[in-house]
C-alpha cells in the first residue's frame, strides 16, 4: 500500500505501441457499461418525468466519459494530459444533470426555476475555472491540478443536491435513501484520488476510485427503480 505517491504506471509494449494503465482502461470499461446498461434500462422511461430524463441523461454522459477516460489512460503516451479534457467535459455536464433530476424532484421548492438556474450558472464557473486552471504554469509542473475544480464541483454539487433533495422526499417515498447511500459510497472517491491512496500497483487510486464510483451508481439506479415519479411532491408534467 502505499499513500500520497503514486506507483509507476503500468506499461504494455505491444511491437512498438505503447498501452498505459491497462488495471485503469479495464475498471473504466466496467464503469461504462455499467451506466451504459443503465441507460438502456431508462430508455422508456426517460420521458415520463424530468426527474428520470435528467438521470438518464447522466448516465449517458458519465458511461461516454468513462469509455473516453479508459482511452485517456491507455494513450497517454501520445495524447498527453489533453487526452483527458473530454472526460473532464463529460465530469461537469454529468453533475449538472444530477443537479437538474433532483431539482426536477421537488418543484415546489423551486420557484421560477432558480435553482435549475444557478446549476446551470455553476457549471459555467467551472467550466471557466479549469479553463483558468490549465492555462497556468502550474498546470504543466503538475497536470492533476486541472481536475481539482472538476473534484470540488462533484462533491458539492452532488452532495449538495442529491442529499438536500433526498432528504426533501424522504417523508413521501423511502427509495430515496438509495439515493443518499449511493453519495456516502461515491464521496471518498475522491479522497481516494487527491490523497493518492494506492492499495497496489495492479489497483492503484484510480482503480479504487472507480469501484467506489460503480458501486455509487448501482445504488443509484436501485433507487430510481423504486422511486414513484406520480406521488408527492413530485408534480406531473411533461419530460421538457
Amino acid at each position: 500500500m502505499q499513500i500520497g505517491e503514486d506507483f509507476p504506471k503500468i506499461s504494455l509494449d505491444l511491437n512498438g505501441f505503447t498501452i498505459l494503465e491497462p488495471n485503469a482502461i479495464i475498471t473504466d470499461l466496467i464503469m461504462a457499461s455499467v451506466s451504459f446498461y443503465f441507460v438502456f434500462k431508462l430508455y422508456n422511461r426517460r420521458k415520463s418525468h424530468g426527474f428520470l430524463k435528467y438521470w438518464y441523461y447522466f448516465f449517458l454522459t458519465f458511461g461516454i466519459g468513462a469509455i473516453m477516460g479508459s482511452i485517456a489512460h491507455g494513450l497517454y503516451s501520445y495524447s498527453g494530459p489533453q487526452g483527458k479534457f473530454p472526460t473532464w467535459i463529460s465530469g461537469i455536464l454529468s453533475v449538472y444533470f444530477i443537479e437538474k433530476a433532483m431539482v426536477k424532484s421537488s418543484r415546489r421548492f423551486n420557484k421560477n426555476n432558480i435553482l435549475g438556474k444557478i446549476s446551470f450558472f455553476k457549471m459555467i464557473g467551472v467550466f471557466l475555472s479549469v479553463i483558468t486552471v490549465i492555462s497556468t504554469k502550474a498546470f504543466d509542473n503538475d497536470h492533476t491540478i486541472g481536475f481539482l475544480p472538476i473534484v470540488i464541483n462533484t462533491v458539492i454539487g452532488v452532495f449538495i443536491s442529491v442529499s438536500l433533495a433526498s432528504s426533501l422526499n424522504l417523508k413521501f417515498q423511502r427509495s430515496f435513501k438509495w439515493l443518499i447511500l449511493g453519495v456516502v459510497v461515491m464521496l471518498p472517491s475522491a479522497i481516494v484520488f487527491l490523497m493518492k491512496i494506492n492499495l497496489f500497483r495492479w489497483f492503484d487510486k484510480g482503480d479504487l476510485s472507480h469501484l467506489l464510483m460503480t458501486i455509487g451508481i448501482i445504488l443509484f439506479y436501485l433507487g430510481l427503480k423504486k422511486i414513484d415519479t406520480d406521488s408527492a411532491p413530485f408534480i406531473a408534467e411533461s419530460s421538457k
